[in-house]
C-alpha cells in the first residue's frame, strides 16, 4: 500500500504490524501534517467480532486525553486503489516516533533514574484510563512507545475492555492474545508472560489486571528479564498461578528495598 492514498491520507511506510492490521504512517492532506493509520486488514474485515474489537479501540483511546497515551483522531472508511476495491475501516491517530520499550531494555535492566523517568508516567496514564473505565489488558513492552527524547506513550488499546456495567457486558481475551509469537528458537515472546493469573484463567477482570502487567512490566524494565518463566503457554500460565518471582532489589542489590516491595 506504500504510495497509495485512502482518502485525503497519502501513505508513507509501514510501521508494524499484527493480529488487529497493518499501522501506517501518512500524510493527511488536508491538514498538512503526519499521522498513524490503523487499517483493518481484509481477512477481519468480515469478521463481525474483530470489527467490534477495532470499533472498540477507538472508542477506548477516544476516550482517553493524557500526555502518555498515543491519542486517536479518527475512525473512518475509505474506498481501496482499485475501482472494485471493498471499502477499508482504518482508525488514524498520532504517530509516535522513537522504539517500543521492548528494544530498549538491556540484559542487565535500566538505571533506576531512567526507569522512574518511565514509570511514573505509565502508572499515571494507566490510571487516567481506569478513571475512565477502561483496561488496557494487552499492557507490554511492544505497547509502549519510547520517543527520542525519553517520553513515553502507551499504544493499543485493541484488548480494551470498556466497563459497561449497565449493559453487562463481557469480553473474553482472545485465543491470539495467548499465542501470539508463542515460540522462537525456545523463547516465548508476545502477550502470554504478561498476563495476570485473571486472565490467565479465562475470569472476569478489571483494572487490577493491568497492575499486576505493569508490575511484570517494572519487573523486566529493572532486572532485564521477565519474572515469569516458560516455554510454552502451559508453562507460562503455570508459572503465573505458582511462582512467587524474586524481587529485583534481590536480582540488583542496589536497588532499593521498598522499590523491590512495590514492584512485587
Amino acid at each position: 500500500m506504500l504510495g497509495q492514498s485512502l482518502g485525503h491520507y497519502q501513505i508513507v511506510r509501514e510501521l508494524g504490524a499484527g493480529g488487529m492490521g497493518q499501522v501506517f504512517a501518512a500524510e493527511d492532506t488536508k491538514l498538512k501534517r503526519q499521522v498513524a493509520l490503523k487499517i483493518l486488514p481484509p481477512e477481519v474485515a468480515n469478521n463481525p467480532d474483530r470489527r467490534q474489537r477495532f470499533q472498540r479501540e477507538a472508542e477506548a483511546i477516544a476516550a482517553l486525553d493524557h500526555p502518555n497515551i498515543v491519542t486517536i483522531y479518527s475512525i473512518e472508511t475509505a474506498r481501496g486503489p482499485a475501482d472494485d476495491a471493498e471499502p477499508i475501516q482504518f482508525i488514524t491517530m498520532q504517530l509516535v516516533e522513537g522504539k517500543t520499550l521492548g528494544e530498549l531494555i538491556p540484559q542487565e535492566g535500566l538505571p533506576l533514574e531512567r526507569f522512574l523517568q518511565m514509570a511514573l508516567p505509565l502508572a499515571d496514564a494507566l490510571s487516567a484510563a481506569h478513571r475512565k473505565g477502561i483496561t488496557h489488558r494487552d499492557l507490554k513492552p511492544s505497547n509502549i512507545m519510547v520517543g527520542e527524547d525519553g517520553r513515553v506513550w502507551i499504544l493499543d488499546f485493541g484488548l480494551a475492555k470498556l466497563h459497561q456495567t449497565d449493559a453487562g457486558t463481557e469480553i473474553s481475551i482472545s485465543d491470539e492474545a495467548h499465542t501470539e509469537g508463542l515460540t522462537r528458537d525456545g523463547t516465548v515472546l508476545g502477550t502470554a508472560p504478561y498476563l495476570s493469573p485473571e486472565l490467565a484463567k479465562g475470569l472476569a477482570v478489571d483494572s487490577r489486571t493491568d497492575i499486576f502487567s505493569l508490575g511484570i512490566v517494572f519487573h523486566e524494565i529493572l532486572s532485564g528479564r521477565r519474572p515469569f518463566q516458560g516455554n510454552t503457554v502451559a508453562e507460562l500460565v503455570s508459572a503465573i498461578l505458582r511462582d512467587t518471582p524474586e524481587s529485583v532489589s534481590e536480582l540488583r542489590s542496589e536497588l532499593p528495598p521498598r522499590l523491590g516491595r512495590i514492584v512485587h
